[in-house]
């Protein structure tokens, strides 16, 4: 029953229509990936994948984005993938603890590239892959799942894995058999927490379910036999991991919740727990104008989990770093949040120790940093944001995100290339075949 409605709901994908708000969300998160990867490729993941693609290459079917190389469907779809999440730049989805974007939109451009899809049915197909990924992680029990040391990148793998069969037009029986080869190369532990240089991440959330999702999606379409309900029934997926999972989660609302609309872009290129504070010190300083010396003391609460995250030895995910650098600054770009060198930078140095990140007692893992802002004059402000921008709740517009995305994609692609990229993907639809995207993604 499960499978059978998923692999249905999978095979409809390209006859179904958008309502207008799903695919107004669903050109954003494009356009918000795609930059992500550009900046991304410039990133210590990015000469490890472009090096694993040049070593394997294979048949010449798919863009490996702000490159040269052209590349077999799976492996440029690791490459973009990993790309993706090199960064904290791509967008989360919070129910499923899952980084949709990252998996997703890989896998669709590398099967769209090789089937000549049009714009239309690329599009409809992310957004079959953002509905069956983040269910399938949200049944297997979501952020209970992940504490548990399995990672969520499983859900990124259907996600891949529906997108690559939409787009290859299987029916209801290939899309299950999609979905039987998705169980199989599921995998991902927890232990990626322990790099402390933060690239592995890239390779779980992005490379991986991208390349094992366009791979699951080519063996359902050989015919191999295989069993038609992988995820109900014993053995099967939920029933493996029955302490967590709810699995009528996987169906809840399908075709008529679009996860899409349920997924956060980020405005801050810096770590999730990180965007409530960061927002709360752009509008304090906003009102108040306080410079650096002005502070006597910053403290933030987070919930536990969180504080050990914002706490990393990685720039833009420390946060005592980030908000000292915003002071010092007056905001962040995407180059100094990576800067490694104003890590030991004195000016920042002194100002971060005037900022102490605790612990705050009962907060559940969702919850977002709450900032109390001290000044030397004896002023004390407060903040406890509700939403942050970039969320469902608080969506950054259009012009927010191409500004965001300007300035990730221009330093990698130049000024001329990226607003032409942009108009492309804001059009997308218009598009006969999204293979006219490549020149616009490569570099010469």
């Amino acid at each position: 029953m499960i499978t059978s409605t998923i692999a249905t709901y999978i095979a409809g994908s390209a006859g179904r229509p958008l309502p207008e708000a799903v695919r107004e969300a669903a050109i954003h998160h494009l356009v918000d990936t795609v930059a992500a990867i550009v900046s991304g490729s410039t990133l210590e993941a990015g000469p490890a994948a472009i090096a694993f693609v040049r070593e394997l290459s294979g048949k010449a079917q798919s863009t490996v984005i702000a490159t040269d190389l052209v590349a077999s469907a799976e492996t440029a779809a690791l490459a973009n993938g990993m790309f993706a999440h090199a960064d904290e730049s791509d967008d989360s989805h919070g129910f499923s603890v899952t980084h949709p974007g990252c998996s997703v939109i890989p896998a669709a451009l590398a099967i769209g590239e090789v089937q000549g899809s049009s714009g239309s049915d690329f599009l409809r197909a992310i957004v079959t892959g953002y509905d069956v990924g983040t269910r399938i992680a949200m049944a297997l029990g979501g952020g209970g799942f992940m504490e548990h040391y399995h990672h969520c990148s499983f859900g990124g793998i259907f996600g891949a894995a529906s997108a690559s069969a939409a787009l290859m037009g299987l029916d209801a029986a290939g899309c299950a058999r999609t979905i039987t080869f998705a169980v199989h190369l599921a995998s991902g532990s927890t232990c990626w927490v322990r790099d402390p240089a933060h690239i592995e991440k890239g390779f779980v959330f992005g490379g991986l379910p991208a390349h094992n999702g366009v791979k699951a999606a080519m063996l359902g379409r050989t015919g191999i036999p295989a069993s038609t309900a992988p995820l109900e029934g014993v053995p099967g997926l939920f029933s493996g991991y029955g302490e967590f999972s709810k699995p009528d989660l996987a169906i809840e609302a399908l075709g008529e919740r679009f996860e899409i609309t349920r997924t956060a872009i980020k405005k801050w290129c810096v770590g999730s727990p990180a965007q409530a504070a960061l927002d709360s010190i752009e509008d304090l300083l906003r009102q108040h104008r306080f410079s650096a010396d002005d502070v006597a003391d910053i403290l933030v609460t987070l919930p536990q989990r969180r504080v050990l995250i914002v706490n990393s030895t990685v720039p833009n995910l420390n946060l005592s770093h980030l908000l000292s650098i915003f002071i010092i600054d007056g905001g962040v770009s995407f180059a100094s949040v990576h800067d490694n060198d104003r890590m030991a930078d004195p000016e920042v140095l002194a100002l971060r120790s005037r900022i102490r990140i605790e612990p705050r007692p009962g907060a559940h893992r969702r919850e977002h940093a709450i900032i109390t802002l001290t000044l030397r004059d004896g002023r004390v402000f407060t903040r406890n944001p509700q939403n942050v921008r970039g969320q469902p709740e608080d969506p950054m517009t259009r012009d927010e995100l191409l500004v965001k995305a300007g300035g990730l994609m221009e330093p990698v692609l130049g000024q001329a290339k990226t607003s032409t990229l942009l108009d492309a993907l804001q059009t997308i639809e218009a598009l006969p075949d999204v293979r006219s995207l490549r020149p616009l993604l490569q570099l010469p």
